[in-house]
């Protein structure tokens, strides 16, 4: 959404926070409906804009638990430094240069991202933009990928608190198929839940769609009914909404309900392997080559 002149990549809406337009990834009917507050936790979402002049922008963080963080690529270079702040940053933004001189045309554009195009990448909880200073436009569509991507799933997908927001796996697979990502992962949720699935499927036109589903629902205790009915809505949505686009459906990943474990605040009524089936199950009733899976098994230990 474009906001003060900026694009602000990956949110859908400002909602009234306390008196304040704290930025969400998803509107706030569909927080209200879902009742969590991670879609207001911006891993993954980033500030764009293509500095006509030397620019100032201070970021406010609202984070209690831990300290926020962005780093800054101009285009695909990234920046050689972390900003780390409790309270507030100045983020200086120059336009790009190497020796003092404009970039040579080979390095305008080497890879998907114009090099003109700054993007401040967040990894934090949320911030706002306190104030901007200098002359900026916003990026132009053809200095971003044409090739445009969006993926659900659980925290493993929104990337919460990675020790770099640019290394998390969705934008791993975005930049390796030069693709423009929006994350809609949800840590602590991704419970396919009928609104979420109805913001999805209209929130923009994807070539790609990454669906990782979802081992909170089942440490959260929904039968595999439940897990039937609400990933076949999702995908069933996806490809009626988004009929060019290729669906890549990931299963739940292996992780220590495989072996039994059950953790301390986990209601599991149901078990990995059987999720992992029915999301097989679900992809291949629709007998579409834009739809394929991804299942990872559990690894059994060697005896010796």
């Amino acid at each position: 959404m474009e906001y003060l002149g900026l694009d602000l990549h990956g949110i859908a809406e400002l909602v009234d926070v306390r008196g304040r337009k704290v930025f969400s990834r998803y509107p706030q009917h569909v927080n209200d409906a879902i009742g969590h507050t991670t879609a207001y936790q911006l891993n993954c979402t980033e500030i764009r804009l293509v500095p006509l002049s030397d620019c100032f922008i201070t970021l406010e963080s609202m984070g209690h638990r831990h300290m926020s963080k962005v780093m800054v690529y101009y285009g695909d270079y990234a920046y050689p430094e972390e900003f780390l702040f409790t309270k507030e940053v100045t983020i200086p933004i120059q336009i790009m240069k190497i020796n003092g001189n404009p970039l040579p045309k080979s390095l305008e554009r080497p890879l998907d991202f114009s090099s003109s195009v700054v993007r401040i990448m967040i990894s934090s909880e949320n911030v706002l933009i306190k104030t901007i200073s200098g002359q900026y436009r916003l990026p132009a569509k053809d200095e971003v990928p044409i090739l445009k991507m969006m993926a659900y799933g659980t925290s493993i997908t929104q990337g919460y608190y990675p020790t770099s927001v640019d290394l998390t796996y969705p934008n791993l697979v975005a930049r390796e198929m030069g693709a423009d990502l929006v994350n809609f992962g949800l840590a602590g949720n991704a419970k396919c839940e009928r609104e979420v699935t109805d913001f999805l499927k209209s929130s923009g036109k994807y070539d790609i769609i990454l669906l990782e589903l979802s081992v909170n629902m089942l440490m959260m205790g929904f039968s595999a009914e439940q897990f039937r009915e609400r990933a076949e809505y999702l995908i069933s949505e996806l490809k009626t909404h988004q009929p060019k686009a290729k669906i890549m459906c990931l299963g739940v990943l292996p992780f220590y309900g495989d072996y039994g474990i059950v953790g301390p605040r986990d209601v599991m009524v149901s078990d990995p392997q059987t999720y992992r089936n029915i999301l097989k199950e679900i992809v291949e009733s629709f007998n579409s080559i834009n739809i394929r899976i991804s299942i990872l098994l559990k690894r059994v230990p060697s005896v010796i």
